[in-house]
Order: C-alpha cells, then structure tokens, then sequence
C-alpha cells in the first residue's frame, strides 16, 4: 500500500505543468515597442489620390502661446473638450498623386523639434514614394514645421523638387529688416526658414508665385496672409471635387473653432490673422468643401460647420478602402 502511495504520487508529480525557463517567457505589454507604425492615410480626390503624412506629434505649450483669453478661461475650453491645455499637435503633410506629377504640400518639421518629428521621408517610403519621386513642394509658410523637412545636414530631402512659395513670403524671411522688426519669440524662425531654403535657392530650385494663381492644372494658391506675411492655401480640384489645405489658419480647434478671435504668438500680424481666420470658416462652413489642416489631428481631413455662434470640425469616417470624398 505505500509503495503504491508512492508510486502514484511520483505520476502525479510528474503531470504537473513545469515552468517555462525565464528566456522562454512571453514579452511583457511593457516590454513591447510604445511607438506607432507610419501614419499614412489615403482617399481619392476626383481622379487625384491624396496621401496624407504624418510627420510627427509634438507637444505645444497652447496656455502660454494662445492670444485672446486668460489662462483659466483656456483651461476650461480645453477641460471641455477633454484635452489638457498643453497638448500633442500633428503635423501633417498631403501628397497630390495627379498620376502625371507628385506634389507634397507641406515638408514637416525634420529634426527642429527633436525625436518626435522628422519622420515624412520614412513615411513617404511606407505608403510606396521615396523623397526622389517628389516634382514641387508646395509650403503655406516658412514657419520650421512646415519646412524644416526640406532638408537634412544641409542636403536637399527632395532632390528633384522644386520649391513653391508666395513671393511676399520669401522676400519677407529674407528680409533682414523684417527679421529686425520681428517679434524676439519669432527671430529663430528666420535662421530656420533660410537654412531650409537656402540649398533649394543654391541648386536655382525655387519657384515664386503671386496668389491667386493656377500652379498646375487642378492645383491653385489662394492669399491668406496674417499667420505669415505670405500664407497661402492650397486648392486641389478634380472632376469638381474640391480640398483645400489651410496651413496654419488653425492651430487648436477646439479653442479657434469656437473663438476665431484668438490668436496665437506664432502669428506674424495677429490682427490679420484673426480677420482672414474668421472669414474663411463662414466661407468653409457655407461651402462644405473638405479641408485638410495640418495642425488637425491625424489624418486632419474633415468639414467645417456652423456650431452656435462659432464653428465645429467634422471629420470624414475613417475608411479601410481608399474612397472618393469632396464635396
């Protein structure tokens, strides 16, 4: 009876589970990378594909850069929405596949902001481009998140691109005189925008327009001066659809959407900036065409409506198939 005590003790020993090694155990939730695959989002715009690009998100300090309200009434707005006030910003670009050329508006902010950005050429390679298959880089502004990215160690990122800007913007952050006049929080921006320039001028890669003005078939520039002396807008149309990419006319939507008289220290004229904010969200809102923010949450593409005495962003439904939107 012991013996077989023992013995069937010894077989139920051995049906126990053993531990798996220490080497063979499973990562932990913690272990496992915290980043995000490259953000990149595709719709069809008539017989235009648009890619949208994500270069990075960054934190920004809106209690201290917004212009309009105090600090507390700030952070209510912001509680409202259920963001803190010093939150992450997209920066996001949009590629214009006409199937004849490739146009990038907007280059990102390159390494300018640190670790968190600079990621448009690996981004671009992820949706099936290289920076070498790019023909014009379109920029709202000079400001260094929309331009930073056009070059790295002093190289050109896209070596086959030109350059397109509103005169009046290039001659403005060329200008020493309107450097001197510039706010202090604003004169990094000009050694900025001339490094990121200045291998394109070299290479006889820049290109001037006055707006408004047709750049390509399909693709035309509209003034929106105030953020930046030269701020333009960017209209897309295809077979009558329509998307307008409206640089920095808002940086925080859920404060300058409600209150399009805020501003932002960013802002070169800031009373201008305002005045062509708030005409062109009555105008957004009329039209319904889709628009495309830069500064809008990833994919930042979506409509504008009337929303009480102010406006609200409708963003289009995500979709797993590359649909048609516009208006």
């Amino acid at each position: 009876m012991k013996l077989l005590s023992i013995l069937m003790a010894a077989v139920a020993a051995s049906l126990l589970p053993l531990a798996a090694p220490a080497q063979e155990r499973p990562v932990a939730i913690e272990e496992q990378s915290v980043t995000q695959a490259p953000a990149f989002y595709r719709v069809m715009l008539g017989d235009f594909k648009v890619t949208v690009l994500n270069d990075g998100t960054t934190a920004v300090p809106f209690g201290d850069l917004l212009h309009g309200a105090d600090r507390a009434k700030l952070s209510e707005m912001f509680r409202r929405a259920g963001e803190p006030i010093d939150r992450e910003t997209s920066i996001n670009s949009y590629l214009i596949d006409t199937g004849d050329r490739r146009i990038l508006i907007e280059a990102g902010a390159g390494r300018l902001f640190g670790d968190c950005c600079g990621r448009l050429p690996a981004t671009l390679r992820a949706a099936g481009y290289g920076p070498e298959v790019i023909d014009a880089v379109l920029l709202t502004h000079v400001h260094g998140d929309h331009s930073g990215g056009l070059t790295l160690d002093g190289r050109r990122v896209f070596p086959n691109a030109d350059i397109y800007l509103a005169k009046s913007e290039l001659d403005y952050w060329l200008s020493d005189a309107a450097k001197a006049r510039a706010k202090a929080s604003h004169q990094k921006m000009f050694e900025e925008g001339r490094a990121a320039l200045t291998p394109y001028q070299a290479a006889g890669r820049l290109r001037t327009f006055t707006a408004p003005t047709t750049l390509f078939p399909g693709i035309r520039a509209i003034a929106a001066p105030g953020h930046t002396p030269g701020h333009s807008f960017y209209e897309i149309e295809s077979r009558g659809q329509r998307m307008r990419v409206i640089g920095d006319i808002i940086h925080v939507a859920e404060i300058q959407l409600r209150r399009p008289d805020i501003t932002i220290d960013f802002d070169a004229d800031e009373k201008l900036a305002a005045k062509t904010r708030a005409a062109t969200l009555g105008e957004l809102a009329s039209t319904h065409e889709l628009i495309a923010g830069p500064h809008i949450s990833f994919p930042g593409l979506g409509h504008m409506v009337h929303s009480g005495a102010g406006y609200a962003w409708m963003p289009i439904p995500y979709s797993t198939a590359v649909r048609q939107v516009g208006q």
